[in-house]
């Protein structure tokens, strides 16, 4: 740029002196005196344009200047810029190293503790299985024992006799409900009063005559024995319980009832109840329960 300018000087220079140095023609003097302005005219033109190209020369150069200036703010301000990216990078890769160490050293901790766990595993694991060869064990044993328990329990027997018994009400005699599980059996009437071995009620209606087994029993049977000599249509209506399922109602007057328990229809019970709702007397001599047992609440078989 200084180059173009000096040349443009140079030039207007060089045009003034051969403006200067040039020989005038023979003109008059007023055609002088007017060449003479239009000669100063255009020296002052070129002078003009020349300052006006050093002018914009000199512009030129401070833009270039100034785009100098500004092209090395950018390229410090870039250099800063990249060293802090640089810097903040660094700073980022020492964290994040610092990290993975961390979590390597978490990890390791992490695996030991779970080969730790596997080895207690394993070991549980074989406590397991012992303790589970031992409950199997255990199974057939009580599986044996409950086999023989249901054989010895599941003898179907008199579970009646000489058990707590009471009714309701007497007839004003000493004959008491024990007389009907004592196992005796007097068919004549004509005995001592003290040895007739049946009890009587009074006649009132609801009667009761009661049996505890003293125990849960599997019911199969209720025999009642009525008496012999006379009456036995008083027991028409009585209806037999195990403790509260009626198994059976008398409909007709006979000497011996037998109540039975269907098999695919187990009863389990802990009392057998007699129960005259009519106005009759409990005439009976002797009543048979026949089951099996007793049982845990938790422990049927059926």
């Amino acid at each position: 740029m200084e180059f173009v300018v000096l040349f443009v000087t140079l030039n207007v220079c060089l045009a003034a002196t051969n403006l200067t140095a040039r020989k005038p023609p023979q003109y008059d003097l007023s055609d002088i005196v007017e060449t003479s302005y239009e000669m100063r005219e255009e020296a002052n033109k070129i002078r003009a344009e020349a300052f006006e190209l050093v002018n914009r020369a000199l512009e030129i150069k401070e833009e270039t200047i100034a785009t100098r200036e500004a092209t090395l703010s950018s390229r410090s301000e870039l250099e800063r810029s990249m060293l802090e990216t640089l810097t903040l990078v660094n700073t980022h890769t020492a964290a994040t190293a610092q990290n993975i160490a961390q979590i390597k050293s978490s990890l390791s901790g992490i695996t030991n503790r779970l080969d730790s766990l596997e080895e207690k595993v394993r070991i549980l694991d074989g406590k397991v299985d012992s303790e589970q060869l031992s409950v199997m064990e255990m199974r057939k044993d009580l599986t044996k024992i409950k086999n023989r328990q249901e054989q010895t329990v599941s003898e179907v027997r008199l579970i009646s006799l000489f058990k707590m018994s009471d009714q309701t009400s007497h007839d004003g005699t000493h004959r008491d409900s024990d007389l009907i599980v004592d196992g005796q059996f007097m068919f004549d009437r004509n005995v001592l009063e003290s040895m007739q071995a049946y009890t009587k009620t009074d006649a009132n209606p609801g009667n009761k005559l009661n049996i505890d087994l003293g125990g849960l029993f599997r019911i199969y049977r209720v025999k009642v024995w009525n008496v012999r000599f006379c009456c036995q249509e008083r027991f028409i209506g009585t209806r037999i319980y195990a403790d509260d399922r009626m198994i059976g109602v008398a409909l007709q007057a006979k000497a011996i009832y037998s109540f039975d328990v269907a098999e695919g229809d187990p009863t389990y019970s802990r009392k057998i109840t007699l129960h005259q709702e009519l106005g009759k007397n409990l005439h009976v001599l002797e009543v048979q329960v026949w089951g099996s047992g007793p049982y845990a609440e938790d422990d049927l078989f059926a």
